[in-house]
């Protein structure tokens, strides 16, 4: 595989792969650390191995077939059961839109930008980038800030020290506290955070609009696999994170942050963690934003048969406005309740059983179906996803 490849097909499977790591996952990752330590990371690092075979699908769909999951869905099941699979992902997306500014403010405020000016900044860079009338143009400026996202994440790992006889007994220890009610909950927000419906929409809809061929496949499994990668660490190293943080406050919750409370935290380190947490609050946000907000219009309007710009502009600000004004009338920078994660692990449920239909069809992926092991790792995977978010959707009972 020669480097070229690599530059040509570069994109889609990393991009999705990082905005994996938003707002909601890396405040999931915080309060995982300040709750039970490093007990979490081995589920991370398990959860790289159904997030690559669930993405790659993803990709192969867009890649092979030419079509994103939405119209995908359309041409074989019918314009009512893409419904049935994109609308409810749409609606949900709206309270990532608040966490995601949400983030983002939280990050102006850190950096000492006005949160007023700064949201209003942010909401008409998203719009503007969003809606793109060409893919490329958007992943232009999608991949620059996930580099930037990337790099202020591993700059915070040489902040926070990592406690390696913790992380060997525990971090990697199969052995953890299951059936522990609260365990459970995380465990649950954290499959969550790595299966999102959006992520299914945008990959495959991101390939199939960037025109990659078969002969694309192995580069563009290679970068799945790498994001999956990445994505997963950068996890880990916001529950190392969380787990310093907690030991300065115990009592610490931080599904709800302040500025005031997190500044104040992050000085006893160093100095240099609130700006680099405002970049990287800003970056993960605003990354996550725009893919978001693709995926739910491609996916939505791929269900309706609809593919007028218009249509998109207006999807994106009729969802993206109203969340950005609540963030900045409410003036409470994070609402994010973890349940949002496990209430993901249901409604993925039909898109990935959608997904696996298709890439096992022989028509739409033109004679290139998905089939045995690769096949069956997919269904096994979905399935303990679902069966994961199901176990702890009823813990929060």
């Amino acid at each position: 595989m020669e480097y070229k490849e690599l530059l040509k097909t570069f994109g889609p499977a990393w991009i999705v792969m990082i905005a994996d790591v938003d707002v909601a996952s890396i405040v999931e990752g915080l309060q995982s650390g300040l709750a039970w330590g490093y007990r979490m990371i081995f589920i991370m690092l398990l959860l790289t191995i159904p997030l690559f075979f669930i993405q790659d699908a993803a990709g192969t769909l867009g890649t092979v077939s030419g079509m994103g999951l939405g119209e995908a869905i359309r041409k074989k099941f019918g314009k009512k059961q893409a419904i049935i699979a994109s609308i409810p992902m749409s609606i949900t997306d709206f309270l990532e839109y608040v966490v995601e500014y949400a983030g983002i403010g939280l990050g102006l405020q850190l950096l000492g930008i006005p949160l007023e000016i700064g949201l209003i900044v942010a909401f008409a860079f998203h719009i503007l980038v969003a809606t793109s009338r060409k893919y490329r143009h958007a992943e232009a400026i999608l991949v620059p800030v996930s580099f930037i996202l990337v790099a202020t994440i591993i700059w915070l790992s040489f902040i926070f020290p990592v406690n390696f006889k913790e992380f060997l007994s525990q971090g990697i220890n199969p052995i953890q506290p299951y059936g522990n009610k609260s365990f459970d909950f995380l465990f649950a927000a954290s499959i969550g955070a790595v299966i999102m419906p959006w992520m299914l929409f945008f990959h495959s809809g991101a390939d199939s609009r960037k025109k990659l061929k078969v002969e694309n496949m192995k580069a563009e499994r290679f970068e799945t696999l790498v994001g999956a990668i990445i994505s997963e660490i950068l996890m880990v190293i916001t529950v190392i994170v969380g787990y310093n943080l907690g030991k300065l406050d115990p009592s610490m919750e931080f599904d709800v942050l302040s500025y005031n409370i997190l500044a104040n935290m992050l000085k006893n380190f160093d100095p240099n963690a609130i700006y680099i947490f405002g970049i990287g609050f800003i970056a993960s946000g605003f990354l996550a934003l725009v893919v978001i907000s693709m995926a739910s219009a491609w996916g939505a309007l791929e269900a309706l048969g609809i593919n007028k710009h218009k249509w998109y502009i207006l999807i994106y600000s009729l969802e993206s406005l109203p969340a950005m004004i609540l963030v900045l009338v409410s003036k409470n920078l994070v609402y994010l309740m973890l349940e949002l994660m496990v209430i993901y692990t249901i409604i993925v449920a039909p898109p990935l059983y959608y997904l696996g239909r298709l890439v096992s069809d022989d028509k739409i992926m033109k004679g290139k179906p998905l089939k045995g092991i690769r096949l069956k790792l997919y269904w096994l995977l979905s399935a303990l996803i679902v069966i994961g978010g199901l176990l702890g959707f009823i813990s929060m009972f």
